[in-house]
């Protein structure tokens, strides 16, 4: 048996030419672990481990023993490898890597060869100080004409697996797996990885549902699980898939825009009233102050001087009163002001209630309840109706300058009638749409009520008379105006996601070719 990583390394070779794959490939592992700093060595192994498991059976008898007596290169070295982790150096040993990524020589170089597939793929990675080991299963294909200019280590290899109809695995940052492209390799050798991604807390639960079955049936990934208890969703994959799910996932469920809306009540009640003119006497009663057929004398109420004529038992007065001008002014004026903000995020509504709740009666028992003994009445059962106002908005946001807020408001109020002891209540309802500018007051609902009346009293005839009847009887001037007003100003928190994310393009080549990352 071989002493050195280099005897074993050629005995390995020997036994893959010969069709001894699990022979060869214990050998490149032995040859691994006697030199761990030849990453050659470990490739070779994992290029044959799917085919030596394959080959090899749960007993194999025919299997050479000589390869127990393999030195083992950390013999040497035992008392050196022996301690005790600690518990940080235990949790960063069980952290998961992400896949290796290549580094090559940012180079640009120009290509014209025409050779198989084997050999472009060494020279391409030497042109860029690159390693390639090829799958054990790899066969070359006929010369190819290969013509490149001033090209990029990923353009240079992209064209090569298109070409070759092979796909490359990255092993180190200067090693790379050359595999011919089918399902079965793609499966067996593309390394699967496992993403974990954390659902922010704007987004609920049935928005991540929803998000995640688009993701999942567009880059058709088996294995998707939400875990609503953690608010995090894993997805396991091949890497060539789950790149592009997770930056996928992570545009979608950027946090939409938010939008605050502030919504104000004026409502404003104006009255005024003003009197004036001259306040004549227009009732004339007759009073009979003598004692005719023995009659008691009735005096009138309100009046104190009587316009006496005749005498003895024919004694009548007429009463008469004092004359009075007179003029007054009256104003009212008062302004209710409620002011409320609502907080929503693009699409999601928001209500707004004021007002109170007053209990409407359902059901009841008015059947009769007199008789002998314990009369069962059971209790009135009821709901609570929302009286007042009920305002529902729902916002879009367009860009970073406009939204459309589409508006529900709902006014109910007691009618002071019932019908069947149950109260009738009003309800108006107003529904549209405003788009504004970021800002902007828009008044989209009000109601404008306006009286006046205006009253003459005087003698008649008298107070018809152009210029001198306003001076002769008395004028009544009386005006009300009220108004409410329901006024909206939406005002931007933070700007959609397609304002400050910039959409990022992903080419994941076909169903059946997918593109792995290098």
């Amino acid at each position: 048996m071989a002493q050195s990583a280099r005897d074993l390394y050629r005995q390995g070779r020997k036994a893959e030419e010969r069709g001894e794959l699990a022979r060869a490939y214990l050998l490149y592992a032995a040859a691994a672990a006697v030199d761990p700093g030849n990453r050659g060595y470990w490739a070779r192994s994992q290029a044959l481990r799917t085919k030596a498991v394959l080959e090899s059976s749960p007993v194999a008898a025919s299997m050479d023993t000589s390869l127990t007596n393999l030195p083992d290169p950390e013999q040497d070295d035992a008392d050196a490898l022996l301690g005790n982790l600690t518990d940080l150096e235990l949790k960063e040993a069980r952290k998961l890597l992400p896949p290796p990524e290549l580094r090559p020589a940012l180079t640009r170089t120009d290509f014209d060869l025409k050779l198989d597939s084997k050999q472009l793929f060494e020279k391409v990675a030497a042109a860029y100080g690159l390693d390639v080991v090829f799958d054990g299963d790899f066969k070359p294909s006929p010369p190819i004409r290969f013509t490149l200019q001033n090209a990029g280590f990923r353009e240079a290899l992209r064209a090569l697996e298109a070409a070759s109809a092979s796909f490359i695995v990255p092993i180190s940052e200067r090693l790379f797996l050359a595999v011919n492209d089918n399902p079965q390799k793609r499966a067996a050798v593309e390394p699967a990885v496992a993403a974990i991604i954390p659902i922010p807390e704007p987004v609920s639960i049935q928005e991540a549902q929803e998000l995640a079955r688009a993701v999942q049936q567009t880059m058709e990934i088996p294995k998707f699980v939400i875990d609503s208890q953690r608010r995090i969703v894993v997805m396991r994959d091949r890497v060539s898939k789950i790149q592009p799910a997770q930056a996928l996932f992570h545009q979608m469920l950027a946090a939409p825009g938010q939008v605050s809306v502030e919504v104000e009540f004026l409502e404003v009640n104006k009255s005024s009233s003003l009197s004036y003119g001259l306040n004549l006497q227009r009732a004339f009663p007759l009073a009979a102050f003598g004692k005719l057929w023995n009659s008691k004398p009735s005096i009138p109420s309100g009046f104190k001087r009587f316009l006496t004529f005749g005498g003895g038992k024919t004694l009548f007065g007429i009463g008469i009163t004092d004359p009075e001008i007179f003029a007054s002014m009256s104003k009212f004026n008062s302004q209710t002001l409620l002011l409320s903000e609502i907080r929503s995020v693009d699409g999601q509504p928001a209500s707004l209630h004021i007002g109170d709740k007053y209990p409407i009666i359902t059901g009841g028992y008015y059947g009769d309840t007199s008789g002998t003994g314990q009369v069962y009445t059971p209790p009135p059962t009821f709901n609570f109706e929302d009286l007042g106002v009920e305002i529902k908005i729902t916002p879009h946001v367009h860009g970073a300058a406009e939204v459309s807020l589409e508006l529900e408001a709902e006014y109910k109020v007691l009618t002071g009638e019932t019908l069947n002891a149950i109260p009738v209540i009003s309800t108006r309802r107003f529904v549209s749409t405003v788009r504004l500018k970021a800002g902007e007051w828009a008044v989209v609902g009000g109601l404008l009520n306006s009286s006046e009346a205006k009253t003459i009293t005087g003698l008649a005839g008298l107070s018809s008379i152009p210029i001198l009847g306003p001076l002769v009887r008395q004028n009544t001037h009386d005006k009300t105006a009220n108004e409410v007003l329901l006024v909206l100003k939406p005002k931007l928190l933070t700007l959609p996601p397609r304002e400050v994310i910039a959409t990022r393009s992903f080419w994941v080549g076909t169903d059946t070719r997918p593109i792995a990352p290098i």
